[in-house]
């Protein structure tokens, strides 16, 4: 987890932009991937002192964080929130911090859905969340890799949320991603180089996250159009008696067997010479045959 030269220009941007970092939450303490010349005009640029040049603690304070804490699974870099992001935070977490920051780490937790959702929770409504993560050639580096449209998709206005930026930076040069519900196409690329993708999503209300699942767009515009024009058979009617009146043949078998039921009193089927499951065969195959212009088996 950590800052490389690209994520922390980026990081600079967000702050001219105005997202106020002062209570900064980061998924694990944030190392330094910049060589000390590089780092040391970062710093230079946000005001800052150099006084570590292995967690970017000093940078951070430069985009303006008053408080800055760390959350890890483990005390050996030195957080001070110790949590196993596989499970739900502490509701004492919830709406606590200006911005959190992921540099990092969420690929390689394994219960993502979880470990997003804690996310979108611990940040104050009108907060941030920050991610800096693979998209593109990290293969092997962690759990997953994560596309635009996932992100779109989660930081959506359902979940409370928006997307004030997303970007990615290839041969030196900046790129704006773009919905991918709202341009009508997938968001893919091809290239040799890794590719990270940096997004800035706002807090926007509380909502319970997650009330339903994301699903991709182009998918679910497909099933919604196919529904309109095809409502399934459930939505046109639904099963019951008059559902069962409709197929054919069906009325006169349920007659007949009514008739064959036994009532207190009465004389049994075989008592009185009648054998139902012979004289209910040529029913059978009526309403399987109904069944069957229905598309129950298809």
């Amino acid at each position: 987890m950590g800052f490389n030269i690209d994520a922390a220009r980026y990081l600079v941007s967000e702050k001219s932009r105005g997202v106020n970092f002062g209570n900064t939450l980061t998924l694990g303490r944030q190392a330094v991937y910049m060589t000390a010349p590089a780092y040391a005009e970062i710093l230079r640029i946000v005001g800052a002192d150099l006084t570590d040049l292995i967690y970017a603690d000093d940078f951070l304070s430069g985009l303006g964080a008053e408080k800055i804490s760390a959350m890890d699974f483990s005390i050996y870099e030195g957080a001070g929130i110790i949590h196993d992001a596989n499970e739900p935070v502490s509701c004492d977490l919830h709406e606590s911090f200006d911005t959190l920051i992921d540099g990092g780490t969420l690929e390689h937790v394994f219960n993502f859905p979880i470990a997003i959702r804690n996310c979108m929770e611990m940040v104050k409504t009108g907060g941030r969340v920050i991610l800096l993560t693979p998209w593109h050639n990290f293969s092997g580096h962690g759990f997953y890799e994560f596309s635009p449209e996932l992100l779109w998709s989660i930081f959506s206005e359902s979940n409370g949320f928006e997307i004030e930026r997303m970007m990615f930076v290839a041969d030196g040069h900046w790129y704006e991603v773009k919905n991918p519900s709202v341009i009508k196409q997938r968001i893919e690329i091809r290239t040799q180089d890794e590719i990270l993708l940096f997004a800035t999503a706002r807090k926007t209300s509380r909502k319970p996250i997650f009330r339903s699942w994301p699903q991709q767009s182009d998918y679910a515009a497909t099933w919604e159009k196919a529904n309109q024009t095809h409502p399934p058979l459930q939505a046109q009617q639904k099963p019951g008696k008059s559902f069962l009146k409709s197929i054919p043949g069906l009325s006169g078998l349920r007659m007949k067997w009514k008739s064959h039921k036994k009532k207190p009193g009465s004389p049994t089927p075989e008592q009185q010479g009648l054998h139902a499951d012979l004289s209910l065969r040529s029913d059978t195959s009526t309403v399987e045959s109904a069944a069957r212009e229905n598309y129950w088996f298809r």
